[in-house]
């Protein structure tokens, strides 16, 4: 298993993988969060890992950075999507890449990580709906405690409920 920043020469292959692991319900939207991920430039850059297995990419995450409107700004990413094909499903392939994400954006200085997603699942890594209390998500959520955020670098939230505007392909009321 080899996991690696994903290029753009990988896109076709990333939603080869999104379009299994997604249900029909959920593949088209999930498919074009990810193309306008790939498409986006952003400052701190949008960064997405690959796990390749015999050489066929076979999961896929990626991290988008925040913009608080705090000062000063806290240095965050929301963590979407997160896909693993299903013949690769429970082997810890999520996991792996979730960790090496961690690990990624705590070298980086990254502060704060969010997801919306399976509290028991993202539990086990140290998300909580406590840190995530203070980070007010750009729409309403349908699970409020799916809304999770973990402090990457041992540091607290802030003390007031922030607000704070993420990257384009996620400003999609659909996808909270």
């Amino acid at each position: 298993m080899n996991i690696r920043l994903a290029k753009s020469s990988d896109l076709d292959a990333i939603q080869d993988v999104v379009s299994s692991a997604f249900s029909d319900d959920e593949r088209h939207l999930i498919t074009a969060l990810v193309a306008g991920l790939f498409s986006e430039s952003t400052c701190p850059a949008i960064r997405s890992l690959v796990l390749q297995q015999d050489g066929q990419i076979v999961g896929y995450v990626s991290f988008s950075p925040i913009f608080t409107r705090l000062t000063p700004a806290v240095s965050g990413y929301i963590l979407a999507p997160l896909a693993v094909s299903p013949v690769h499903q429970k082997q810890g392939i999520g996991a792996k890449l979730i960790k090496s994400g961690i690990e990624m954006l705590g070298n980086d200085g990254g502060e704060v990580l969010l997801v919306y997603g399976n509290p028991a699942y993202y539990g086990r890594f140290g998300f909580t709906s406590e840190t995530a209390k203070a980070f007010l998500p750009p729409y309403p959520v349908a699970y409020p405690s799916a809304w999770q955020g973990l402090m990457i670098n041992a540091g607290a939230p802030p003390q007031t409920m922030t607000g704070f505007d993420c990257v384009q392909p996620l400003n999609n009321a659909a996808l909270w």
